[in-house]
């Protein structure tokens, strides 16, 4: 299905923007995708290049830090090696602890892919995170643990709560992991840094399996067809808009400014409940 540059361009604006920032990318997607006057959803490629694009803009956001990790895995200091072991033991960690989750339930998500209104209070209930991480983040202040002393049950939690988020559309991932995180004693950083670095192994497992479901239904549904520059100009778009995204988020989250989301998420979702789109 052919679609047009600046479908490609705008839907790509959204993914990065809204798939960092806490107000749910999902649910800011299908809004927008309904009011788009004949929009036709192209193949799965085109979701699969718009996740690549975000995935792009976190890896080259965090590349030091990720590279570096990667490194230490064959470093000849042992302490390094022990702590590039670590981070990636807790990522795989948290990834096995939203499959737990997730595959059980999947249902849930597929059911709830068009339906506005269980979106609205998804919303809400994320205005409510945020609400609860704001003032959780602000009493601490800068106490907490930092990435390298993140515990296993505390990136387990925070992998099975992202998995909710992936259940329920408009409960936003980086709003629930982060607050998650904070909620488990984490430092505001330390609580945006490993929500950010999931999201890499979270998005590229999720796309995978997703695509190559759709694929054997389907193989077409892999072609360019006539969109390529469509499909090129949303990758390029939503990874430019997912780094600075990061970029923001970490600064509002380590300044503890969250009120501004979690006021929006409210009246989105209670637009929503109140007056869904038909």
């Amino acid at each position: 299905m052919s679609i047009p540059l600046w479908q490609g361009l705008l839907l790509g604006f959204v993914q990065g923007l809204t798939e960092f920032l806490p107000v749910s990318s999902t649910a800011h997607l299908a809004l927008v995708q309904h009011f788009l006057p004949g929009f036709s959803q192209p193949g799965i490629l085109f979701d699969l290049m718009l996740h690549v694009g975000t995935l792009a803009g976190v890896v080259v956001f965090y590349r030091e830090r990720i590279f570096g990790a990667i490194g230490g895995l064959f470093s000849s200091d042992p302490v390094r090696r022990a702590a590039s072991a670590r981070l990636a033991g807790l990522l795989v960690l948290a990834v096995l602890a939203t499959a737990l989750v997730a595959f059980p339930l999947k249902k849930l998500a597929v059911e709830g892919m068009t339906e506005f209104r269980r979106m609205g209070f998804a919303l809400v209930t994320t205005a409510v995170v945020l609400q609860v991480a704001q003032r959780v983040g602000t009493r601490r202040g800068e106490a907490g643990r930092e990435i390298e002393t993140i515990r296993p049950l505390d990136a387990f939690a925070v992998g099975a709560f992202q998995a909710l988020a992936g259940l329920f559309h408009g409960l936003s991932r980086s709003g629930t992991t982060i607050s998650v995180g904070l909620f488990r004693g984490m430092s505001r950083r330390a609580a945006a840094e490993f929500s950010f670095l999931l999201s890499i192994p979270t998005i590229l497992s999720a796309a995978a399996v997703e695509n190559l479901q759709a694929y054997r239904a389907n193989p077409e549904t892999l072609a360019f067809g006539s969109s390529l520059p469509a499909y090129l100009a949303g990758m390029v778009t939503s990874g430019l808009v997912g780094y600075v995204a990061v970029a923001v988020l970490l600064r509002l989250v380590v300044s503890m400014k969250l009120q501004g989301f979690s006021i929006y998420c409210a009246l989105l979702g209670t637009a929503l409940v109140l007056f869904p789109p038909g």
